[in-house]
């Protein structure tokens, strides 16, 4: 006898409980609780907005102003790296002329290749 032949029956009859013919399922109605709609009150706070008073602004006693002396030291730093950076920027002037000057012709040729390639096209 394989698992597949054994009924609801003969389950109940093994584990010693047989089913009884005269059993129904009892049904239990839930009690219907009606609820009355939510109700919100009418908004009765005014829409104003309370008034800012400006801030007035602080004045602080007027300090002296303190110049430091600079050393020679900072001073030749600040010139050294002036000099750097106007190398720097000539330099970088120098490769931007070479590439419009490198990208120009470039382009032009392209531009007259694509025209005769359209005009040998179209007969």
């Amino acid at each position: 006898m394989s698992i597949l032949d054994v009924t609801e029956d003969q389950i109940f009859q093994t584990l010693g409980k047989g089913r009884d013919p005269n059993f129904k399922p009892i049904e239990k109605v839930r009690p219907v609780v009606i609820r009355p709609k939510k109700t919100y009150p009418i908004n009765t706070r005014s829409k104003t907005i309370p008034s800012v008073k400006p801030v007035q602004p602080i004045e602080a006693p007027a300090q002296e102003m303190v110049i430091a002396l600079q050393n020679k030291e900072n001073d030749e730093t600040i010139k050294r790296l002036t000099e750097d950076i106007i190398e720097l920027n000539s330099r970088v002037s120098g490769l931007q002329n070479k590439v419009k000057w490198y990208m120009v012709p470039q382009t032009v040729a392209v531009l007259i290749l694509l025209l005769v390639i359209v005009v040998q096209a179209n007969p």
